[in-house]
C-alpha cells in the first residue's frame, strides 16, 4: 500500500506565494522587484503536510509591470519521503493583474508549473503540474479556481483536477490579523491511504497575524475533511489537523 501512495502524485505539493504587498523596488520603465521569505514549523498546501510536519524554509521573487503583467519564482524544501528523492519545490507563475473597471473587484489570470528537480514520478521523471487559475478579489476577500489541463502532478489518467479556493483577512488593528481560509479539491483517480477511492475532500485554516516592524509572526490551525489521503513517513494522516507556525517578511 505505502509503495501504491508513494507513486500518486502528492499534489498538495505546492502552494506559491502570491504578489507581494511589500515596498517594492523600482527598475525603471515599468517594472519593479518585490521578495517574499518565511519560515514555517509546517509546510501546508491545501491542507496537507509536504515535510512530514517538518520546518521549511521558503523564498520568492515578483518581477512586476504597471500594465498589470507579472512574473515570478517560489521555493520552498520538501520531504523526500513524499517526492522520491527530491527534496525542493520550485514554482514558475506568469499572469496578469487589474481592476475590474470601478467595479472594485480586482482579476488575476495566469499559469503556474510546479516542479520538484531530481524528483521520480510514476511516469519516470520529476514530478510536475501545470495550473491554469483565475481569480477575483474585493478588499481583503478572494476567490480563486485553479485547473489542471494535464495528468496531475504526474498521476496517470488524472487530467481535469480542479481546486476552488475562498480566502477572507481581517485588520484586527496594532498589527493584528486574522485569516480564514476553505478549499475544495476534485480529485480523480485517487485513493487513500485505505485502497478506498477518494473524489474530493475540503481543506480549511484559521489563524492569527501579528505585524513586528515588517516580520509578520503567523500561527494557524490547519487541516483537511479527509486527512488520511497521504501518508507522512511515519504513517501519519498528512492532513490531520494541526498548528503552524511561521514568520515572514516581505521585501
Amino acid at each position: 500500500m505505502k509503495r501504491t501512495l508513494l507513486a500518486l502524485p502528492f499534489v498538495l505539493s505546492a502552494s506559491f506565494a502570491s504578489i507581494s504587498h511589500a515596498e517594492s523596488t523600482d527598475l525603471g520603465a515599468g517594472f519593479s522587484l518585490s521578495g517574499n521569505a518565511a519560515i514555517v514549523s509546517d509546510y501546508r498546501f491545501r491542507g496537507y503536510s509536504q515535510t512530514n510536519f517538518r520546518p521549511a524554509a521558503q523564498l520568492g521573487f515578483d518581477l512586476s509591470h504597471t500594465s498589470g503583467f507579472y512574473l515570478g519564482n517560489w521555493n520552498s524544501n520538501v520531504s523526500d519521503y513524499v517526492f522520491p528523492d527530491g527534496n525542493l519545490e520550485m514554482d514558475f507563475y506568469g499572469g496578469w493583474t487589474g481592476a475590474l473597471g470601478d467595479s472594485g473587484l480586482d482579476l488575476d489570470v495566469g499559469v503556474l508549473y510546479y516542479y520538484y528537480p531530481g524528483s521520480k514520478s510514476p511516469k519516470g521523471h520529476a514530478y510536475n503540474n501545470t495550473d491554469l487559475y483565475i481569480g477575483l478579489s474585493h478588499g481583503g476577500y478572494s476567490l480563486k479556481y485553479s485547473y489542471t489541463p494535464s495528468d496531475f502532478f504526474s498521476t496517470p489518467d488524472s487530467k481535469g483536477t480542479w481546486y476552488l479556493d475562498g480566502t477572507a483577512e481581517f485588520d484586527l488593528g496594532n498589527g493584528w490579523g486574522l485569516v480564514a481560509h476553505v478549499g475544495y479539491q476534485k480529485l480523480k483517480k485517487q485513493v487513500d491511504m485505505d485502497g478506498n477511492d477518494i473524489g474530493h475532500y475540503v481543506d480549511y485554516k484559521l489563524g492569527v497575524t501579528k505585524d513586528l516592524n515588517g516580520w509578520v509572526v503567523g500561527l494557524a490551525a490547519v487541516g483537511a475533511s479527509k486527512d488520511n489521503w497521504l501518508p507522512t513517513k511515519n504513517g501519519h494522516p498528512s492532513g490531520r489537523l494541526g498548528a503552524v507556525a511561521s514568520l515572514s517578511r516581505e521585501f
